[in-house]
């Protein structure tokens, strides 16, 4: 027999606490690259350096100089966000490690792409509560993918020519039992919304954080994924993103990714073995074709597409590049075409020509009064995420990736090189200029630390061969 769906029988189903959009969009890359440095190591060191590293980004003081509450904030940023939330790092008893996610999000630069695996591999009950929380979850059949859901639903409400709004989506889905036990269809969840709004019925979640906290998380991800968009009260599907939307959908009726169920949470051997397979797969790739989280800044942009490009595996950061090189140089062009049009010839888009160490020779122009001919060197650094950065943000923190040659050619040119770094953002495309970053770095104003080494060797060297 059909279960009749009852949305009045409310079951509150957290998440972990996060910040606001802003903030995890601000935090998300340096965490990523403290990470990525540091893994893999001993938990000492790990603890260690994550601490002070962040202490220095977000207090610019070390960690055993904060106070006590200063001090609990930098944990909870590490285990509770870029940990349990993220799936940033993993341990497995003795080292922790980069996870998969974190990897590719440093190769790719996409954040909404970085999200939207976050949001696939999700589910209730998952690995990053309690046990005492997860064996209420699993005691009471909570079997849940949200985000699944919540798509599935935004897209069968727009086919009907329905919008949905956050308030519904509180009541009749992330905090309606049936719903949250995966037994009740998004057919039946939209049939019902439909009949209360047709007598009138008005149902929402009480006002105050404790009520609606849990709500407004999962749809900060969701937003951060540029799935949707939510103007005012209504939640809106992003149509660009129609190709990895599908796949969502088509996830919601097959089972939980991670069998929770199949542990002993009474044993403690068991309990560990749970949350270390968690963190294991939390932060892998959630498809077996990563090109397809992809962002594309038509997408971005919220531009709906005829034909959506086909993007072939592996050339990712290489079209992002370009079209930060694009825009750039055509910025370039209008920069210098203003106030020396005479000079517009002496921009030129090099990014093809490897080992230069930058992407687009240009001129001073404006820039410099006195010697407008004088040399512009530009090295172009994209990225999407779907906030805006904010420059009087004190939080805020950046990191890019500099190729030898690149640094080179910023030792080389000095006060005529300069990094550009690109922000495709849904509402605007912001450029930051960074000029001369190698006295910068000798100055202390920024950072700049070897990562990779290459090691040549001969016969001489070889001590046995297998």
């Amino acid at each position: 027999m059909k279960e009749v769906f009852n949305p009045d029988i409310q079951y509150r189903c957290t998440i972990i606490r996060g910040k606001a959009q802003k903030e995890l969009d601000n935090l998300l890359p340096a965490y990523a690259n403290i990470v990525s440095e540091i893994c893999p190591c001993t938990k000492d060191v790990f603890d260690q350096e994550f601490n002070d590293r962040l202490s220095e980004i977000i207090y610019d003081d070390t960690f055993d100089n904060l106070g006590e509450n200063n001090q609990k904030t930098i944990r909870n940023h590490i285990t509770e966000i870029a940990g349990k939330l993220f799936g940033l790092f993993y341990f497995d008893n003795q080292y922790f490690y980069e996870s998969p996610s974190n990897e590719k999000l440093l190769a790719d630069n996409d954040q909404p792409a970085f999200f939207k695996n976050l949001c696939l591999n999700f589910q209730f009950p998952n690995g990053t509560q309690k046990i005492q929380t997860i064996e209420d979850k699993i005691n009471d059949g909570i079997k849940f993918k949200p985000f699944q859901f919540v798509l599935a639903l935004l897209s069968i409400a727009q086919k009907n020519g329905v919008v949905i709004t956050k308030d519904e989506i509180g009541y009749y889905v992330l905090n309606a039992k049936q719903v949250l036990q995966g037994i009740i269809s998004v057919e039946d969840v939209l049939s019902t919304v439909l009949k209360d709004r047709a007598n009138n019925s008005v149902k929402k979640l009480d006002s105050g954080s404790f009520h609606t906290q849990h709500i407004r998380e999962q749809l900060n991800l969701l937003t951060l994924a540029n799935l949707i968009n939510i103007e005012g009260n209504n939640v809106i599907l992003n149509k660009s993103e129609n190709q990895i939307i599908e796949v969502f959908i088509n996830e919601l009726s097959k089972p939980l990714k991670f069998d929770i169920f199949n542990y002993n949470l009474n044993k403690e051997d068991e309990k560990k073995q749970m949350y270390y397979d968690w963190s294991q797969y939390f932060g892998k790739i959630a498809v077996p074709n990563p090109e397809i989280l992809s962002t594309s800044i038509e997408a971005l942009q919220r531009e709906e597409i005829e034909k959506p490009k086909i993007v072939k595996k592996g050339v990712d950061q290489t079209i992002l590049g370009d079209e930060g090189e694009d825009y750039v140089f055509n910025i370039e062009k209008e920069r210098v075409n203003a106030t020396h049009p005479r000079l517009v010839n002496k921009v030129l888009l090099l990014g093809k020509q490897r080992g230069l160490g930058y992407d687009i020779s240009s001129v001073e122009a404006n820039e410099n009064r006195e010697e407008p001919e004088f040399a512009r060197f530009i090295e172009v650094k994209s990225t999407k995420r779907i906030t805006e950065p904010d420059i009087t943000d004190t939080t805020w923190t950046d990191t890019i990736n500099l190729t030898r040659k690149e640094w080179i050619a910023a030792k080389q040119y000095r006060s005529a090189y300069n990094i550009y770094r690109v922000y495709f953002t849904p509402n605007a495309t912001i450029v930051r200029k960074i000029n001369d970053p190698f006295s910068k770095n000798e100055q202390g104003i920024i950072t700049v630390l070897p990562t990779l080494y290459r090691m040549d060797f001969g016969s001489k060297s070889i001590d046995k061969q297998y």
